[in-house]
């Protein structure tokens, strides 16, 4: 039976001839040769002469044993391999033992017992000592001892004859020297058996038989057959046993595994030692079995075995053509799939490529490529394992002797793979691509290509596949091991990612882009052409060359035929990808608005119309605030030029930003500080604020536009402003832009509307912390942040911190400085708000300062009607506002109304049409207030509910500007609720205060109706330190007013007195608490207050320590002089009949009782004693000097000086008749009166005493009849009375008449009686900002002329004998006139530039005003400008103050006077006092104050007279102190009195916060301390007074005293 069927592929015998003649050689000789005949050339092992180590070792540690498992019977599938020369079944032989030769004499016996006849157990018995024999002795003729148990591999159902029929067999094949003949044999005897069972037997045997492979003579045809069809049974046996294996999931080392293993290493070896004996048809077939085996095995091992089996064909053999395409197929799968086999498959595929058919192979692989990838039965995989190798090949270039690739064969190639959608194919495509764009050597290829169609369209295909494909597509075939591929990503694209090249695709176009300046044009072209299709695939840099080159090459042009298309498709591809950067947005923005431009120049409108809605309509999508600002920006442009129709429009566009649903507030987390810049947002983006905020900001700059160029737009945007801001659903951002608009709308006379260009508000704006001074910075706040729960009472807060730390120039000095703050519900640090004052800018555009033609706040209905304007509805403004104030509403727009409501109502031109409105904010304020529903700041704040009263308040103070509005009801009300913030708050006093004093000018019925209640209410809250100057300045005011105490009772001005002698008190404790504290520095402890002193904080050690001056420093002097010009101006306001009863209980409280017990009489105190003295009872007290009271023949005149307590008097007497003229000299005064002696003739009867030398002198012109004395003794003769101090005085002292007296009175003669201040007046023309053009001014507007004729009176210069505060008196240098006011404490000269004589084309001119001016303490600044006021205007070291008036509406000159008020009684003007950076506030004005043209003079008279006087403390603080004309005429007559009368026993203050001793016993009176005298003068805070020391303050321990002292004095 043939071995092999009719199809199977034969092999012809090989063998040579000198081996079958050595075979014949050996048969005939019937013996072996011991030494046998080297093989000949022409055998596998003269190829390879290498030895290998036997099958024992090779079981044992050989290759075999590693080698992978899965080995066949050796025969193909249908037909056994059968021996030609084989008996047929049943006719056997039989055995001659004689033929064996060699061995045992045993052997023969043992032959016979393998006779089949014998029983099986006997020839299985004999065969295991026949093997042993074998191995021991040489034996020939071995066939005849095979063939009489050949049988036995037959016997299939006996698995111990068969294992024993191999034993023989293995042990006659491993006899030396076998014949040609054996050897074949024994092979096909090996070839014989069907069963897959004994295939280790057999294969031990076959691997004997060839010596591992290397020795397959006499069977060299039949060797690649059978190792064939053996790997393919063997492998589905293998297959079968893995799966049974794999179903137990346990289990031993398959046995068929190392079969197989076994067989691969034996191909192996065969094919490396016999190479020859392969035919084209064997090759052929062996390779397609191992491609199977790599198809079909799920073990690498398999496949690493299989690719050695490849590259040992590859290498000793010829790989057949048909197999070539196929083994590239597997060899290129293997080496894209299986990382680790990369290395060997890829050394198999170089030897490939190395052979001669290396040229073949690449064709080979881009034939694959090319090949119809929907083909049946083809895998998407081959594509992909061709790409990976030919991307190999094209890294290597023709190195180390590699084919090259052409890139023009290769494209097209690629391109063609991509025919069937495969994901990962066209990322291995992609892959491939960007190795070559890598390679500078390959780039350079590339670029001669010509024709890059096939690039740009693998790329485009590749990218638009990915673009609707999942990230996580896995491939369709079923692929056994796991790849990552990430050249083609999803379709979501970021920033980074472009930017960063993370996949080949985004490499690709890296590089496309990095070359182009390297391509010709039409390369370039076809680039940004893919560029465009693949825009959210490019870089940012990429994107911006694309855009940047259709503008050069003005694709975008109307010149370009599809530029509308190419437009539109720019907007889509990389505009609307919202996350390309910023930057690259808004260069398309500006290139299409370069195009716009263009095509509106050269196109048709409907062109123009197109291109416009083309870039307008991304606002509705747009998200990023800097691109939306620019699209914007756009429509700007768009809406300002366009007509009312389309302005509607761009309008509806950009209310889509409006009406988008609100996201939380973009407040970072509480524990940030208010600088704390939030990590997610950019620095751009925060400026910017939300999508909302950017459109409002454009209606905004719409707004201030179209103010002065369309009623009907501008009112649009009115309302839709109005909406913004009312609206709850808009960002916080944008509703603070829209309110700072509408916050900033005002009107002229005319009531056309002008946009202010300067915001106001700044005081109730640093109530509120939103200026830079006031607001809580984080490092204020993170030492405070851990121990809030812990603080004491007495310590300060961050308020008392921020209050008293001086950081802020303009910070009132009275805050009180130890608010607590409640701890519960509130955070450790502060949010950052959304606006603060001023900020950075208020507006994004600079408004005209010119008033619009269109837009009117109030069109008068009685007068004919213009088309061209049109009324703004401000009654909706202040509606909205209304229902802001009312409803809950978000903390940052409610506090921005706070701050900016009042500035805007004073504005009265603005609201001349919403009384009603008005009437009902005055309403709603007045019950907030009343019943404390006002909203309550936020916790995070820091904020208390009376820092929102303040801001109400001073909304309420600008509504007393309407009052002429009011029912008389209602200005009652106003009143009361001012009264109310008197003590309910803890802030609010001083506001209310200060509207009070605006209430005594404008409402003065409604305020003397409450004045009683003010005052008591006053006297309550005097424990109150920090309100002392604004109550003090207060009652100097309305003491100034009799109208509103005309009807005060006894008692009310004893309580006005009685809080002047508390703060007295105080101002005295503390000097005390001054001086024990300087005098026990060394020891001393901090102590805390108790009572109401504990809300002040505790002095330390430190603050004890010398240290710079703070504003607050020079308070207490200024509390102290005002309280004596309280006493001073009420007393004189008593009634005539009533002011005596008033002396004894004034008297005694102006004597106070120090630390040692002893009584203490101020020089302060001394001068009013005086005062009440010389008034008590007579208002009448001018008088003056007559030169000429004695005429001659009245005789000489003589004349004498006495000096009588702390008064000088002078009596001059004339000799004749006695006609006498006296003179008193006292602190607060000097009075003259005449006296005449009625002489008569002596009676008759009475001595004439005309006799003698008298009789002779009385005819001569110097007879004496009469001397001063006479007249002083028959006045001053009873000088032993008590005084009003309960002590003797001294007798007069006459004073001699030397020179050095007659001196010392003509000096104080020279000293004023009454205090003198010095004002300057300046008015500020239209438009005017420089000093010297302000100063050449000649006049004024008609108002600001009244108002100077109001100041005062009209007084001539040139001989005045007052003090004119250095204006000449007898040149007219300064001018023939100026304004004077005095009373009778105080007296005023007003500097009035407009006065002064003005030559323009002299410098002397402006700089002799600038003299008198730089030097006044005080300026009023009559600002007419239409500007704000800058306080540098008119530099100077001495101007502390300047009280600004400005008008609350702006007009012109020529307006003013065609007004039918031109000298503004009925108007209304603004009054402000603007400090110098780094002086205290002391004024009500300190915050604007809207008073009537009426009262305006009144108002700023008062004002600035106590601004003078605090000026005069201030600048005195670091010589000493301000002393008053009354102290310095006292002080003059004390010191007369020294030098005559001898020194005083004892001293006594001169101010409160000097060094002090007792009253003396004898007088009480005494002389200061000189200011060289260095007595220990002290400036100390308010704050300072009232924590330091142990005691209580004495302004509530001496209330009840004071009380009974005014009950005992009124007994009195």
């Amino acid at each position: 039976m043939s071995p092999y069927s009719k199809n199977a592929p034969r092999t012809p015998d090989r063998s040579s001839s000198s081996s079958a003649l050595f075979g014949a050689f050996r048969t005939l000789t019937g013996g072996r040769l011991r030494n046998p005949t080297p093989p000949t050339p022409s055998t596998p092992a003269a190829l390879t002469p290498a030895q290998t180590p036997s099958l024992r070792s090779v079981t044992r540690t050989g290759s075999v044993a590693s080698a992978p498992a899965g080995l066949s019977d050796g025969r193909t599938n249908d037909e056994p391999l059968q021996s030609p020369n084989s008996c047929q079944q049943g006719s056997k032989p039989k055995v001659n033992t004689k033929d064996i030769l060699g061995g045992p004499l045993e052997l023969q016996r043992l032959l016979s017992q393998l006779d089949a006849t014998r029983p099986l157990p006997d020839r299985i018995a004999a065969i295991q000592k026949i093997c042993p024999i074998l191995q021991e002795y040489p034996v020939n003729n071995v066939l005849i001892l095979w063939s009489a148990a050949s049988d036995l591999l037959d016997e299939e159902d006996s698995s111990e004859a068969t294992r024993a029929g191999y034993a023989l067999l293995k042990s006659c094949v491993q006899l030396p020297d076998l014949t040609p003949v054996e050897r074949n044999v024994f092979f096909k005897a090996i070839s014989h058996s069907r069963s897959y069972k004994d295939f280790g037997l057999r294969f031990e045997v076959l691997h004997e038989l060839t010596n591992g492979g290397r020795n397959v003579e006499a069977f060299e045809s039949y060797v690649a057959p059978l190792v064939t069809a053996s790997l393919d049974s063997c492998f589905k046996a293998v297959r079968e046993a893995r799966k049974v294996k794999k179903q137990k999931r346990s289990g031993p080392t398959l046995k068929e595994d190392e079969d197989l293993a076994h067989l691969f290493q034996y191909i192996i070896d065969v094919t490396r030692f016999n190479s020859k004996v392969f035919k084209e048809e064997d090759v052929e077939l062996l390779l397609k079995q191992i491609m199977g085996i790599c198809k079909e095995t799920t073990q690498e091992l398999d496949i690493e075995q299989s690719i050695r089996i490849f590259d040992v064909l590859i290498t000793y053999t010829h790989i057949p053509t048909r197999s070539l395409k196929p083994c590239l197929e597997v060899l290129c799968d293997v080496h894209r799939q299986l990382t680790s086999l990369k290395g060997p498959t890829w050394s198999s595929l170089s030897n490939l490529f190395r052979s001669h058919v290396g040229q073949s192979s690449v064709s080979a692989l881009l034939s694959i490529l090319l090949d119809n990838p929907s083909s049946p039965g083809r895998s998407k995989n081959i594509p992909r394992g061709a790409v990976h190798v030919l991307q190999q090949l094209v890294v290597h270039d023709g190195y180390e002797g590699l084919p090259k690739v052409p890139i023009s064969l290769l494209l097209p190639a690629l391109k063609a793979s991509l025919a069937v959608d495969h994901r990962k194919h066209e990322t291995d495509v992609i892959r491939l691509i960007a190795t070559i764009l890598e390679d500078r050597k390959l780039t350079r290829l590339l670029l001669e290509e010509d024709d890059w169609s096939d690039l740009v369209a693998i790329l485009d295909k590749c990218a638009q596949r990915s673009e609707v494909k999942e990230t996580s597509t896995v491939d369709s075939s079923s692929d056994s091991w796991p790849t990552t591929d990430s050249a083609l990503p999803g379709p979501t694209r970021t920033d980074g990612d472009r930017n960063s090249a993370n996949d080949d695709l985004a490499k690709i176009l890296m590089n496309l882009d990095n070359l182009r300046d390297q391509m010709d044009f039409v390369q370039q072209a076809s680039v940004m052409d893919l560029f465009m299709r693949l825009a959210n695939r490019i870089s940012n840099d990429a994107a911006e060359n694309l855009i940047r080159f259709y503008a050069e090459e003005r694709f975008l042009h109307p010149s370009n035929n599809s530029w509308l298309e190419e437009c539109r498709t720019l907007l889509a591809k990389v505009f609307r990808d919202q996350t390309r950067p910023r930057y690259l947005r808004i260069l398309i923005i500006k290139i299409l608005t370069d195009t716009y431009n263009t095509v509106e120049d050269i196109c048709t409108e409907d062109a123009v119309s197109q291109c416009a809605a083309l870039i307008l309509d991304n606002i509705k999508a747009e998200k990023d605030v800097a691109v939306l600002r620019e699209l914007v920006n756009f429509a700007i442009n768009i809406a300002d030029q366009a007509s009312e129709d389309a302005f509607e429009d761009v309008v509806e566009l950009l209310k889509v930003p409006l009406k988008e649903q609100r996201g939380p507030l973009p407040h970072p987390p509480n524990n940030l500080a208010y600088w704390a810049s939030s990590a997610t947002r950019s620095r751009e983006s925060q400026m910017l604020g939300s999508s909302c905020n950017v459109v409002t900001t454009a209606l905004v700059r719409l707004f201030i536009r179209n103010l002065n160029r369309s009623a009907q737009k501008s009112r649009i945007l009115f309302e839709l402003l109005l909406y913004v801001a009312d609206s709850d659903s808009c960002a916080t951002d944008a509703r603070v832009t829209a309110l700072k608009l509408l916050f900033r709308l005002r009107s002229d006379t005319n009531y056309a509307i002008m946009i202010s260009s300067s915001s106001e508000g700044s005081s109730m704006a640093a109530v509120l912390c939103r200026t830079v001074e006031t607001a809580v910075s984080s490092d204020k706040t993170d030492d405070t942040s851990t121990a809030d729960t812990t603080r004491h009472d007495d310590q300060p807060s961050w308020r008392e911190n921020r209050a008293t730390s001086g950081g802020s120039p303009h910070s009132s000095l009275t805050r009180h400085s130890g608010r607590p703050i409640n701890n519960a519900g509130r955070v450790s640090k502060p949010i950052p708000p959304f606006w603060m004052y001023p900020g950075p800018k208020g507006l994004p555009e600079e408004p005209s300062r010119i008033a619009s033609r269109f837009m009117f706040s109030y069109l008068n209905p009685t007068n004919e009607i213009v088309e061209t304007k049109s009324e703004l509805k401000i009654t909706l403004l202040l509606e909205r506002i209304i229902s802001l104030l009312q409803r809950p509403t978000e903390w940052e727009v409610y506090s921005y109304i706070l701050v900016h409501l009042g500035p805007q109502l004073s504005n009265q031109s603005l609201f001349r049409g919403a009384v009603p409105q008005l009437k009902m904010l005055r309403s709603v304020i007045c019950e907030q207030i009343r019943a404390t529903t006002f909203h309550e700041p936020p916790g995070y704040t820091l904020l208390k509910k009376a820092d929102v009263a303040v801001c109400l308040f001073h909304i309420l103070t600008v509504l007393i500007s309407y009052h002429t509005h009011f029912e008389k009801s209602e200005e009652d009300e106003l009143v009361r609720t001012f009264l109310h913030g008197i003590g309910s708050w803890e802030r609010t006093s001083k506001w209310c205060i200060h509207a009070l004093t605006v209430c005594c000018h404008e409402l003065p019925l409604s305020s003397s109706k409450s004045l009683d209640n003010i005052v008591q209410k006053m006297s309550q809250i005097i424990t109150q330190p920090q309100i002392a100057i604004h109550i003090l300045e207060f009652l100097t005011t309305v003491a100034r007013m009799p109208e509103l105490h005309k009807n005060f009772r006894e008692d009310e001005f004893k309580m006005v007195f009685g809080v002047s002698f508390r703060y007295l008190q105080y101002v005295r404790d503390q000097r005390e608490r001054v001086t024990a504290a300087s005098s026990s520095r060394s020891g001393h402890r901090n102590l805390r207050h108790s009572g109401p002193s504990r809300d002040f904080s505790v002095i330390s050690e430190q603050n004890l320590k010398p240290k710079e001056k703070s504003p607050a420093d020079d308070l207490p002097q200024y509390v102290y002089a005002l309280a004596f010009h309280v006493i001073a101006f009420w007393f004189m306001a008593l009634k005539l009949p009533e002011r005596k009863g008033q002396i004894p209980w004034i008297t005694k409280n102006l004597i106070y009782t120090d630390a040692a017990g002893k009584e203490v009489t101020e020089e302060q105190s001394q001068v009013i004693m005086d005062m009440m003295q010389m008034v008590a009872y007579s208002d009448r007290d001018e008088t003056a000097r007559d030169p000429n009271f004695a005429k001659e023949s009245d005789g000489d005149v003589s004349k004498k000086t006495w000096i009588v307590g702390l008064s000088l008097l002078t009596i001059e007497t004339a000799a004749r008749t006695g006609v006498s003229q006296i003179t008193s000299r006292r602190p607060c005064g000097t009075r003259y009166s005449s006296l005449q002696p009625r002489l008569i003739q002596p009676p008759r009867h009475q001595v004439p005493i005309t006799t003698g030398l008298a009789a002779e002198a009385f005819y001569s012109p110097s007879y004496v009849g009469i001397l001063p004395d006479d007249i002083f003794q028959g006045l001053y003769s009873p000088l032993n009375f008590p005084s009003a101090l309960g002590s003797i005085p001294d007798m007069p002292t006459p004073l001699p008449d030397d020179d050095m007296a007659r001196r010392a009175l003509a000096a104080f003669d020279r000293s004023p009686t009454v205090d003198g201040h010095k004002v300057g007046v300046i008015y500020i023309g239209e438009g005017q900002t420089d000093e010297r053009e302000i100063l050449l001014n000649v006049m004024g507007s008609a108002d600001y002329t009244a108002f100077i004729g109001d100041l005062g009176t009209l007084v001539r210069l040139k001989g005045a004998r007052f003090n004119t505060g250095g204006l000449d008196t007898s040149c007219d240098t300064d001018g023939e006139f100026t304004i004077c006011w005095r009373d009778r404490v105080m007296e005023i000269v007003f500097h009035i530039t407009t006065m002064m004589p003005t030559k323009p084309d002299d410098d002397q001119t402006w700089t002799n005003k600038k003299r008198h001016i730089g030097n006044d303490f005080v300026n009023i600044i009559f600002n007419d400008s239409g500007l704000p006021y800058n306080f540098d205007t008119f530099p100077s070291a001495f101007n502390y103050i300047h009280i600004v008036i400005t008008p609350e509406a702006r007009a012109s000159f020529i307006e003013r006077r065609l007004e039918e008020d031109p000298d503004g009684r009925n108007r209304y003007y603004k009054v402000q006092v603007i400090p110098k950076p780094g002086f205290p506030e002391i004024s009500p004005a300190a915050e604007s104050k809207m008073i009537s043209g009426k009262n305006l003079a009144a108002y700023c008279r008062l004002i600035s007279i106590n601004a003078s006087v605090f000026s005069q403390v201030w600048c005195a603080r670091d010589g000493g102190e301000s002393v008053s004309s009354w102290r310095n005429r006292l002080r003059e007559i004390k010191r007369i009195r020294e030098r005559y009368v001898g020194q005083d026993h004892t001293v006594s203050p001169s101010s409160p916060l000097g060094v002090h001793t007792s009253v003396g016993a004898a007088q009480g009176f005494s002389s200061p301390p000189t200011r060289e005298s260095g007595s220990g003068f002290k400036r100390t805070s308010v704050a300072t007074f009232i924590s330091e020391g142990t005691s209580r303050s004495s302004i509530l321990s001496g209330s009840a005293e004071m009380e009974r002292q005014g009950s005992d004095g009124s007994k009195a």
